[in-house]
């Protein structure tokens, strides 16, 4: 089956999450105040504006060529994470 999506380059795990911060009965805001920026990349103050404005939080988290370095980013639309994946 031939699928348009593109997902990074990755010789090991690649893992999508979609609103982790609801398993913990956060809204985005909270989990974004508590966490920061620290655990990945967001393209944009902007996306990272809107992500609290609909709490929603998409996340692709991969490794690129071994198990050991990884890449994480965040947007608040899967197409934008997919976007600011590829970009790297």
């Amino acid at each position: 089956m031939k699928s348009d999506i593109k997902l990074p380059e990755h010789k090991c795990g690649l893992t999508i999450t979609h609103n982790e911060h609801r398993n913990y009965y956060q809204t985005a805001a909270a989990y974004i105040q508590e966490y920061g920026t620290d655990l990945g990349q967001w393209k944009s103050g902007d996306a990272l504006k809107r992500a609290i404005e609909t709490d929603q939080i998409w996340s692709i988290h991969w490794y690129p060529t071994t198990p050991v370095g990884f890449c994480v980013v965040f947007a608040p639309t899967l197409e934008e994470a997919l976007e600011l994946a590829n970009e790297k």
